[in-house]
């Protein structure tokens, strides 16, 4: 189980219930006690110095009350897939003589994640808040715990933690606040290809052995002479020159298949919130596809991350870590694009190596993907689409394929009552 303990407060105040528990009105009841002295009023005398004893005894005891105390919160898991639960653990601990009469503990989780009734509070749309509360002796701890369901993509923060106690007559109650970077990635669900809608064999298009054998184009092995289907990117010029004709660089073969997943977030806008998670979950489980199959797989999107500051570049890579970071990343995609795709893409074209598949995953079609799929084409690059929309398909045919998915039945389980 994975803990966090916060053993120093951001900030601890004392909130005394009232104004003769504060410091002035304290400095008044002294000045009431000592006249009263002066004049001989002994049950006054009495009175005042009892209710000075009790507040003095107050705010020493609440001063003390948070010292040595410290918090821990456990998560079984902090990654996840959609359906899987987390049990979540809270262990307060008082590591002083003083004991607490009553202490409080508040934080705050993801609502959808709460499946409890009548321990938590909601704060927000999005936050719920736990209340906890006990006494405890010296030298002594108490827990909590919480099954959190975790059916809904995304990054969540668990938020601070407030402790709250104070003397025994909850006269001067003080709070902590303590920090924490507690946070769970739920990873988009992957679903087996066939409930996309798409084919089990080939989705991405023909990949019969013939065209399935690439050139590594960082290899060279010779040159040949130029023909009209050869890309002028390769044109070897000083064999060129020295031959008095166009010559072309031969690259070495290689069978592994480079598969550039591009998730256009802003052909999504206006569409229902849904099939971007659709779109999402498609990326990922094209991902999960090719590198399964001893493949390579690479994902880029024009959505900035929250707190990354930074859009999606993981070029394709065939190891195990590298499926799992393309699954971090997609866990923290917003349908909020960082700018056009257009734009977006055109940056990265350099970038992309000779055989590279380019599978785009869209919701609406673009008026410029068509002169997108023009380029990569010219370029000698083989592309793919993915619809989750119902607009027609624009792109006169410069797919190699062009699937539209449909939602599976898990997913609408999944997303029963809306999405994160």
């Amino acid at each position: 189980m994975k803990s966090s303990e916060t053993a120093h407060t951001v900030q601890s105040t004392a909130e005394p219930v009232s104004f003769l528990l504060s410091k002035v009105g304290l400095t008044v009841l002294a000045i009431f006690l000592l006249l009263a002295a002066w004049n001989g009023q002994v049950v006054i005398v009495i009175l005042l110095g009892l209710g000075l004893s009790v507040a003095l005894l107050a705010r020493a005891w609440s001063r003390f009350s948070l010292s040595g105390v410290s918090c821990e919160r456990m998560l079984s898991e902090d990654h996840v897939f959609p359906g899987e639960m987390v049990e979540l653990k809270l262990r307060l601990i008082n590591r002083k003589l003083l004991p607490l009469p009553w202490v409080q503990v508040r934080h705050t989780v993801p609502d959808h994640m709460v499946s409890e009734n009548g321990v938590a509070e909601e704060t927000s749309p999005n936050l719920r808040t736990l209340d906890h509360t006990a006494a405890l002796f010296w030298y002594s701890a108490v827990n909590w715990r919480h099954q959190l369901q975790c059916n809904r993509r995304g990054h969540y923060h668990l938020g601070t933690i407030t402790v709250t106690s104070g003397d025994i007559f909850g006269l001067c109650p003080r709070s902590g606040v303590y920090p924490s970077q507690d946070a769970i990635t739920v990873y988009p669900r992957i679903y087996p290809i066939e409930q996309l809608g798409l084919p089990s064999v080939n989705p991405i298009g023909e990949t019969r052995a013939e065209r399935r054998i690439f050139e590594d184009q960082t290899r060279t092995i010779g040159v040949r002479e130029y023909t009209p289907h050869d890309s002028l990117r390769y044109i070897h010029w000083k064999a060129s020159a020295r031959h008095q004709a166009l010559q072309v660089k031969v690259f070495e073969p290689t069978t592994t298949l480079k598969v550039a997943l591009f998730l256009m977030v802003d052909s999504f806008a206006g569409n229902d919130p849904d099939d971007f998670e659709v779109g999402v979950s498609m990326a990922a489980s094209m991902a999960n596809y090719v590198i399964q199959g001893k493949n390579q797989a690479g994902l880029y999107a024009n959505s900035r991350l929250p707190l990354w500051e930074e859009t999606v570049n993981l070029a394709p890579a065939g190891s195990t870590v590298h499926l799992v970071h393309i699954l971090e990343a997609l866990a923290r995609v917003t349908s909020q694009p960082s700018g056009s795709f257009d734009t977006y893409f055109s940056d990265l074209y350099s970038s992309l190596s000779w055989g590279t598949t380019c599978a785009f995953v869209l919701g609406e079609p673009p008026e410029y993907l068509e002169s997108l799929l023009s380029r990569l084409k010219e370029g000698g690059f083989k592309s793919v689409v993915f619809q989750t929309g119902k607009r027609k398909r624009n792109d006169a045919g410069l797919a190699g394929a062009w699937h539209t998915i449909k939602r599976p039945e898990q997913f609408a389980r999944d997303h029963r009552g809306g999405t994160a």
